[in-house]
This record gives structure tokens, sequence and C-alpha cells, in this order.
């Protein structure tokens, strides 16, 4: 499956509003796949946020996330910050996409 991030993030009443969709499957390792066979666990266990460079907010996550995990923080800032958001997952398997404030 192809794990892409879509990321938004803009000013509104003085703050940046941040919004992230990460498409991720998110399997527990418990769900039986059309054959009978368990779907191997692969689940996003960090997902970390920066603003330029410096870090902002680091979440440590588990089988129970749902799949397509939905992000959305506000924080300080300004226009032409650059906020990126990192994860990797319990099969070593890392993605990462920044965005500009508009």
């Amino acid at each position: 499956m192809a794990k892409k991030i879509k990321a938004r993030a803009k000013m509104k009443k003085g703050l940046i509003e941040v919004k992230y969709k990460v498409k991720h499957p998110m399997e527990t390792g418990l769900r039986k796949a059309k054959d009978g066979n368990l779907v191997p666990e692969e689940y996003i266990t960090n997902i970390k946020i920066s603003k330029n460079g410096t870090p902002m907010i680091n979440i440590d996550t588990n089988s129970t996330v749902s799949s397509d995990p939905y992000l959305y923080f506000r924080m300080k800032g300004a226009k032409g910050d650059v906020i990126n958001l990192s994860w990797v997952s319990n099969t070593g398997e890392k993605n990462s996409a920044d965005t500009k404030v508009k």
C-alpha cells in the first residue's frame, strides 16, 4: 500500500493551523485476510513534528490508532515557516513531508 502524507498549513487568527492525513493501514496483526491467514502487524510507532527544523511535537503511537491517521493542531508561527511531519513504523519503514505555511 502506498503510504502518502497529505499536508496543509496556513495562518488563521494569528496561529498556524496544521492538518495532516497519513495514508497507512495501521494493521494490528489480529485481522484475518480473505485466505484466513493473519495480516501481519504494521503500524506507526512514532510521529514527530518540527517547525523550521526545531522539534515541536513527539507522539508515541501503537496499533490502536485507526488506519489513515488524521492530525490537527495549531501553533505559533508565521507565513513561510516550514512544518515537517515524519513517522516511523514497527517494521522500520519511514516517511516524512514538509509543508510551507501559507
